[in-house]
């Protein structure tokens, strides 16, 4: 067995193990929104072709190491490619559609998760005139939506990019009596991530081994079906991750701030990519270092202010008391502890003595995210490297959500896909360093002429 594990392809080890993982999780666990509860992806499917589009999963998780065995003669890069891309289309969008269509022609607040109605509920605030921050949705199809007291009735924890650019389709939809679902953004910014990928590695093993790892990445994509936002920010911060690279860092910097203006999780990432500009640059003064950080980050500054500023303004504790205090407790309806963090931790040991106590989880994450923060600015700016930049920021996001409120599966699966790439780039500066060891061997042991 070990003999045939070694004669793989690194993109068919990548691809057999997550995609053969992945179809026996859709048998057993994976699961997606339906009109009173949770149920397996595979049901969204009637009758036989629940099971049938199951044996489909597999036997194209089962094929890709099959037809690499075979020799690259046969399994061209491109073919390898039309692979990968059939297992995405069968494993990720062929259930969203599906979802998409029984919410459309049932019950709108069915076969979608709460998130998604919110942002598509508060354009609607906003096209009628409402700061969705102050408006409640007890008017709105997510007042239906299967959870008891949901406290999204309440409060719009979302950061303002995601229904600022929703409000034009929804506003568009609604006038030509369409139906608008908010996966018609967040199903093509799962595939543009997935396109986007490719441009962090340099060769076509780690290109399709990384598309896999975060394209089935086991604790995010069955989350694009039931209509969570995770790759819609995703596509953002790698985008930029991919500008940055190529020295394109005003639009990189854009990009990520475009993410951070949609998502909590990426403006974490801002400190790091400060330091990273900056380092990159050695200034030996204090004004060249400005000049290094703002040149290219000064558009990004914009798009912040123009995102948040007109909200904070508009009614300024209304926005702090949604994204800020109800999330981190301290609401007069904080969102309830749960998750399998550190908050759910402390409530099962009964330390917390129900989900919706306060506790200072705001202190714990400071002490625990702050000093691994710090830890790897500092080796950013000794060695300013992409992979360090993500490293550190995936490190400090973990610590920072895990010990928040609450910590949800999705909250894994985004920070195990921003760490990935940090394996292929580690090994691409590996490579590098172990070819100038071997030249330097080469020409030491080459006799003097």
């Amino acid at each position: 067995m070990s003999a045939v594990w070694d004669r793989l392809s690194l993109d068919a080890k990548a691809v057999g193990l997550v995609a053969t993982f992945n179809a026996v999780a859709l048998v057993f666990s994976h699961t997606t929104l339906q009109a009173t509860r949770d149920d397996l992806v595979w049901r969204l499917f009637p009758g036989i072709v629940g099971p049938l589009w199951l044996a489909l999963c597999f036997a194209l998780a089962l094929a890709y190491p099959l037809r690499d065995l075979r020799g690259a003669e046969a399994f061209t890069p491109r073919r390898r490619w039309a692979h990968l891309a059939a297992i995405v289309v069968v494993f990720a969008v062929l259930p969203t559609i599906a979802a998409i269509v029984l919410r459309e022609t049932g019950k709108p607040y069915t076969y979608v998760h709460d998130g998604a109605i919110m942002i598509e509920e508060a354009a609607r605030k906003l096209i009628a005139g409402h700061d969705p921050y102050v408006a409640d949705y007890l008017d709105t199809p997510l007042y239906f939506w299967p959870m008891v007291n949901n406290p999204a009735l309440y409060h719009l924890t979302y950061f303002p990019f995601l229904f600022l650019v929703t409000t034009p389709f929804v506003a568009l939809f609604d006038r030509i009596g369409a139906f608008w679902d908010q996966r018609y953004l967040y199903l093509p910014a799962y595939l543009a991530t997935l396109a986007v990928l490719p441009a962090l590695v340099p060769t076509n093993a780690q290109r399709l081994a990384l598309v896999a790892l975060v394209g089935l990445n086991p604790q995010l994509f069955p989350f694009v079906i039931e209509g969570r936002n995770d790759f819609f920010v995703l596509l953002f911060l790698f985008a930029g991750i991919a500008l940055i690279q190529r020295e394109r860092r005003t639009l990189g910097t854009l990009m990520v701030a475009l993410a951070g203006a949609a998502k909590l999780h990426a403006l974490i990432l801002l400190p790091f990519l400060a330091v990273y500009l900056v380092a990159t640059r050695r200034p030996r003064t204090l004004r060249r270092a400005w000049s290094a950080l703002w040149r290219p980050g000064w558009p990004a500054v914009l798009v912040l202010a123009v995102t948040f500023v007109p909200f904070i303004v508009w009614e300024p504790f209304a926005i702090y008391d949604d994204v800020v205090q109800y999330n981190a407790g301290g609401a007069a309806w904080s969102y309830p502890i749960s998750g399998m963090g550190f908050g759910a931790i402390l409530l099962a040991l009964g330390v917390i003595p129900h989900r919706q106590a306060d506790f200072p989880f705001a202190v714990v994450e400071a002490l625990v995210a702050a000093p691994l923060a710090l830890y790897f600015l500092r080796r950013l700016w000794s060695r300013p490297r992409i992979a360090t930049m993500l490293l550190g920021y995936s490190i400090t996001l973990l610590a920072f959500l895990f010990f928040g409120r609450y910590f949800q599966g999705n909250y894994l699966g985004f920070i195990v896909a921003i760490a990935t790439p940090v394996l292929f780039l580690v090994e691409r500066g590996a490579v590098r360093r172990a070819g100038r060891v071997t030249g330097a061997t080469a020409a030491a042991a080459t006799p003097a002429e």
